[in-house]
């Protein structure tokens, strides 16, 4: 039922609106809307989209698209890749390495002075200090330099994934422990262990190539701990907003209902009100809202579902290859 709808049962059913039989003419209910500021606390789309069985042909997707849009940004990729005209290892983490590189190169074709990988500034914003966010720009820019010799490849990806795993373990410890718990810090950690889990695998596909059996279980007992934290993470995150405003009131009217209608334009939820000395407000709202939203809203309701899918299809994952051409505009 949209709030519409809502308002047009409640003005002609003013006395039998959910299941109330009676009303007093002199008792005052309440029906509020509000708009909604969703917790942005997801994972980074770019993340997701080299994270899946099929990444080399998503790349190449993308690729494709481009050349068709912006056919002059294969001068500047060429001239970044140099010597290279084919890329190895262009799956998972090393797919979106190859994408970020595109990214540059779409700016310089614009002629912007932004050259920062564009995942980091969603994932961090204008965060700074920052130990996760120093280790994956540091990653990103060794994987490139290295991008054609898997054996500095897979020495670097082992020395920086422990350093990445030391650094999600201490921000994970300021917010449990500490109790300095954020969004920013929150998206930080998911997006930082989610990368994790992807070194990981790439570190086992450099390692397959040179015969060596890849360490399904430490990888899946890895991801198994962030699932834990996630609960632990996501349970104390809900509980720091419960007493903080994170609505909008838009309009409040008088009706005969006891409910708070709280939407936006992907997100309805009917709110029925017991404090009516605030009824449209206060931790009772923020409650059922943060609870709704948990259990609806994709991008935090869904959070678990992809680090279990990592972990499910594991060893396809790490199977993966295939290799980037550059293309041409002939």
């Amino acid at each position: 039922m949209t709030i519409n709808e809502l308002l047009s049962s409640l003005q002609l059913n003013r006395f039998g609106y959910f299941g109330y039989r009676s009303c007093l003419v002199f008792t005052l209910w309440y029906i509020c809307t509000f708009s909604l500021r969703f917790p942005d606390i997801g994972l980074d789309e770019s993340l997701l989209k080299y994270s899946v069985t099929n990444s080399n042909a998503v790349l190449q997707t993308y690729s494709d698209g481009l050349l068709n849009s912006l056919p002059g940004y294969i001068d500047q990729l060429a001239s970044r890749l140099a010597p290279m005209t084919s890329v190895p290892n262009a799956v998972g983490l090393g797919a979106l390495v190859i994408s970020m590189i595109m990214e540059i190169c779409i700016t310089n074709t614009n002629q912007t002075a932004d050259h920062t990988y564009s995942m980091l500034q969603r994932v961090f914003g204008e965060e700074k200090a920052s130990a996760v966010r120093d280790t994956v720009l540091e990653y990103l820019r060794r994987h490139e330099a290295f991008i054609n010799d898997d054996e500095r490849l897979r020495e670097e990806t082992r020395q920086l994934e422990r350093k990445l795993s030391y650094h999600l373990t201490t921000l994970r410890n300021s917010m449990v422990q500490d109790r300095q718990m954020s969004t920013r810090s929150l998206k930080i950690w998911v997006n930082g262990a989610f990368f994790h889990v992807q070194m990981l695998i790439h570190e086992a596909r450099l390692n397959l190539k040179i015969n060596r059996e890849p360490n399904y279980i430490a990888i899946k007992t890895v991801t198994t701990f962030y699932l834990q934290d996630l609960d632990d993470l996501l349970e104390q995150y809900k509980d720091s907003k419960i007493g903080t405003k994170i609505y909008e009131m838009v309009t409040c009217g008088k009706e005969c209902s006891r409910l708070c209608i709280i939407e936006n334009e992907r997100y309805q939820k009917m709110h029925q009100v017991r404090n009516l000395k605030n009824p449209c407000g206060g931790p009772e709202l923020n409650e059922a809202f943060m609870n709704h939203v948990f259990s609806n809203y994709e991008p935090i309701s869904g959070l678990k579902t992809h680090f279990l899918n990592v972990r499910d299809n594991l060893e396809s994952l790490i199977n993966q290859q295939g290799s980037f051409t550059l293309p041409s505009t002939a």
